[in-house]
């Protein structure tokens, strides 16, 4: 009786499995990134801080309703004067001292507490250039003189001929790009006139004797 041999399949040892020592730092980078990215997204959130924006067009020296302002959360530079939305209420009431448009962040300085002129008052428009102002501007507020002395002494009211006349800045427009700037001045009855044609014929200025509060 003849055997045979019958062979038998032998396993090749497993080779030690190769680490890939790359690709698993370059995974803990991206995760670290995710956990960075992260906490900055979460930081950015948290400085965000809620404030008053102008929700409707509200022209100039029109009361201020309900419906025109609303309150959003934003991340504003400190620098950015803003209204925070916990004031809201105090700012509904008030009457716009500048054109307030849609969108923009409103600030202390665009509303007043009063229409102006008021009784006994004269609101003055005066385009000035650079010379004309003091170079460290105005503003809402700021009490002036206006150096002006007619060329005919025959226009001047009894007393306005030499003398400055005291009035308070209204309102200062942007400067255009030939840095001319329009200064409201309010001032008292009867001198109205005679600023205005000294302003167009060059000879006037403002005289800045103190700061007042921004209305």
């Amino acid at each position: 009786m003849v055997r045979t041999r019958t062979h038998e399949t032998v396993k090749a040892p497993a080779l030690p499995r190769r680490r890939r020592p790359a690709m698993f730092l370059l995974v803990v980078v991206f995760i670290g990134l995710g956990v960075l990215a992260g906490q900055y997204a979460y930081a950015q959130l948290d400085e965000r801080s809620s404030v008053v924006v102008v929700a409707r067009d509200v022209p100039i020296g029109q009361v201020i309703g309900q419906d025109d302002l609303a309150a959003v959360r934003i991340a504003a530079d400190p620098m950015v004067a803003t209204v925070p939305a916990g004031r809201l209420s105090e700012m509904v009431g008030r009457v716009a001292a500048v054109d307030l448009m849609t969108g923009t962040l409103l600030a202390d300085g665009h509303t007043t507490d009063a229409m102006t002129p008021g009784p006994g008052q004269q609101l003055v428009p005066l385009a000035l250039k650079p010379g004309q102002l003091p170079a460290r501007g105005l503003r809402a507020g700021d009490h002036v003189l206006v150096a002006a002395e007619p060329t005919d002494p025959g226009q001047a009211t009894a007393g306005t001929a030499t003398k400055d006349i005291p009035a308070t800045v209204d309102q200062v427009s942007e400067a255009d790009p030939e840095g001319t700037r329009v200064v409201d001045l309010l001032v008292g009855p009867g001198v109205g006139g005679l600023i205005a044609r000294e302003a167009m014929r060059g000879r006037i200025a403002l005289i800045l004797t103190s700061r007042g509060d921004a209305a």
